[in-house]
């Protein structure tokens, strides 16, 4: 968490609560009560707020956003060697989705990667098992492969059955980079949850804040 301050021109009387409400979410070790901070923005006061770029915690970028939308003109400032430094949101080093740029990268390359080795197991299975010509092979498997899911099937009782590797073995080498595309899939269903629901959400673990 870090120290963001924020100053603001000239606010209108009509949204004046609704920014001490934005700003308040963001208000930890300071006084967080709704009249405190309208009448620090009309002394134009600094506002101190306690910033993460934690999933659970209100974003930033997003409240900004909003006030650009609305013209309200305001400064950023970040704490450094107990002083005020003036900056940009891009400064704050607030980004939330390196992680997911990892995940996402990391199950693509393990998906093609093993997809191309599955191939072979496939190959295998269809021809001895089923005794499918090699050229037909060959193209079903290249195709099956690619598959999610049924390739990696397919490619574990291609290893098991024929080339009997260890069945424990196989199945993480066949199936672990689902674990990374599983995480996204809760990632996304998280994201949809935190949309529709975000403000009970968060007035629930923080009553205190309960605007």
């Amino acid at each position: 968490m870090i120290k963001v301050g924020m100053e603001f021109k000239h606010l209108e009387e009509e949204v004046l609560l609704e920014v001490a409400q934005n700003l308040q979410c963001f208000i930890v070790e300071d006084d967080y009560a709704i009249a405190t901070i309208i009448q620090k923005l009309q002394a134009k006061k600094m506002v101190v707020l306690d910033v993460s770029n934690e999933e659970n915690m209100p974003d930033l970028a997003t409240v900004l956003e909003s006030f650009d939308e609305e013209e309200i003109e305001y400064k950023l400032f970040r704490e450094k060697n107990n002083d005020w430094d003036l900056c940009e949101l891009s400064d704050l080093d607030l980004e939330r989705d390196r992680w997911l740029n990892l995940l996402i990268g990391t199950a693509l390359i393990g998906y093609f990667i093993f997809s191309f080795f599955e191939i072979f197991a496939i190959y295998d299975w269809f021809t001895i098992k089923y005794e499918m010509n090699s050229f037909v092979a060959m193209v079903v498997s290249a195709i099956t492969a690619f598959v999610p899911i049924v390739g990696s099937v397919f490619a574990y009782f291609g290893a098991t059955e024929l080339w009997h590797w260890n069945s424990i073995l196989t199945l993480f080498l066949y199936f672990w980079y689902y674990l990374p595309l599983i995480g996204f899939i809760f990632y996304l269903l998280w994201l949809i949850f935190w949309i529709f629901f975000k403000e009970k959400w968060y007035d629930f673990w923080n009553p205190e804040f309960k605007r």
